[in-house]
């Protein structure tokens, strides 16, 4: 099996990530991080990535650069604020790195390593091992529905990394199966267990996301009869949302019918609109400078205690890189989800799974977060799609 140079990175931070997660559980060591420190050296060496990605990824490094320094001598230095600053560079280096398809050739053993080693990671959970901050609080008498949820992780950091991992690999799989012309009962095997692990994280956002990622594949006028059908039924929901949380009480679909209970009933209680109210309050007291290089990562999570008395970030890419790095950060992350769209318009329309990988980089990143959420590995799964249907179509974009 010979790998080029992206593929010994993905199989390496399969490896990395693997461990940080095992060792984490037992001791506070923040293995990954610390290799993305080198990971974000390597790329800077010339020659690294072809002379057009080189020039742009300079770019991104200089704005990113220049902001995370002049807050750490305004703010100080953080922990925090230098894996976040690592993180948002590695998602860049990563895009540039992957996006290549010229060049870049997965390997499919390797991703199947990766499936293997998540549930690994995750099964944990049911031996014993899964140290969960939030628990599961289902079943416990409280008028705050949004209060009752349950978590599941295992090994890993946090059960949201546990769904965003699952979903992107369960959308990869469901691509080499269309590409392949698999068989229906393949696609069954596959989905039960991983939707089974999905929904048991009890992270609502790979939900969420594909749910709209659908509706908006299907927004078309030859699907509007199915549209009108699904309103309906939307409606039905919404009307008897009571009844239907009481016959699923003590699960863990409870947690994520009560969104919609929340959504229609007492909007202002959902924790993205008590944290990004959080952000326009401090956004409204910004000067000339926290515009333009903003007010640091670590500063976003002295605002959250302050405002709504938790030490989180903004739970928004688009928030959070605006408040601590400014408006021209901002103006580049955007513009990378518009050049991967721009790039592959034709396969990501006309893929349906591609289609959904690629709505959930964008609208992760809105609804909670995305470049925070090991991305050298997701970005990998996401081209490998691309890569498997150019391959068999004899395209090359």
């Amino acid at each position: 099996m010979i790998l080029d140079k992206r593929s010994v990175i993905f199989i390496l931070y399969v490896i990395v990530f693997t461990m940080d997660s095992v060792l984490n559980y037992f001791f506070d060591v923040p293995l990954f991080v610390l290799s993305l420190m080198l990971y974000c050296g390597l790329l800077t060496i010339p020659g690294f990535f072809s002379i057009k990605n080189y020039k742009d990824f300079l770019i991104v490094l200089f704005c990113f650069s220049i902001s995370f320094c002049f807050n750490l001598i305004k703010e100080g230095f953080y922990k925090e604020s230098l894996s976040d600053y690592l993180f948002i560079i590695s998602f860049f280096g990563s895009f540039y790195l992957f996006s290549d398809l010229k060049h870049f050739k997965p390997e499919k053993k390797l991703i199947s390593f990766f499936l293997i080693c998540s549930l690994f990671l995750f099964l944990a959970t049911f031996a014993g091992f899964d140290k969960n901050i939030w628990g599961n609080t289902i079943g416990l008498k409280t008028d705050d529905i949004e209060f009752s949820r349950s978590y599941r992780q295992g090994f890993f950091r946090k059960s949201h990394i546990a769904s965003y991992f699952f979903t992107f690999i369960l959308l990869y799989f469901f691509n080499r199966f269309k590409v392949n012309g698999a068989h229906k009962f393949k696609y069954a095997f596959l989905a039960i267990p991983l939707v089974s692990i999905i929904f048991l994280t009890g992270s609502r956002t790979s939900i969420v996301v594909i749910l709209l990622g659908l509706f908006m594949y299907y927004f078309k006028a030859k699907f509007l009869k199915y549209l009108i059908a699904l309103a309906s039924f939307l409606v039905f929901v919404v009307v008897f949302i009571d009844k239907i949380l009481v016959l699923f009480s003590n699960t863990v679909v409870y947690q994520y019918l009560t969104i919609i209970k929340t959504i229609s009933s007492n909007f202002g209680r959902l924790s993205r609109v008590i944290i990004w109210s959080s952000w326009w309050q401090e956004v409204r007291t910004f000067g000339l400078f926290d515009f333009i290089f903003g007010r640091g990562f670590n500063s976003s999570i002295e605002a959250n205690w302050k405002n709504v008395s938790y030490s989180i970030w903004f739970h928004n890419d688009f928030l959070s890189i605006s408040y601590s790095y400014g408006i021209l950060p901002l103006i580049l992350y955007v513009v990378l989800f518009v050049n991967i769209f721009k790039k592959h318009k034709e396969v990501i329309r006309n893929n349906i799974f591609i289609f959904l990988a690629f709505s959930s980089l964008w609208l992760s990143a809105f609804f909670n977060g995305f470049y925070y959420y090991f991305t050298i590995l997701l970005l990998y799964l996401f081209y490998a799609m691309i890569y498997e249907k150019n391959e068999v179509g004899d395209i090359r974009y």
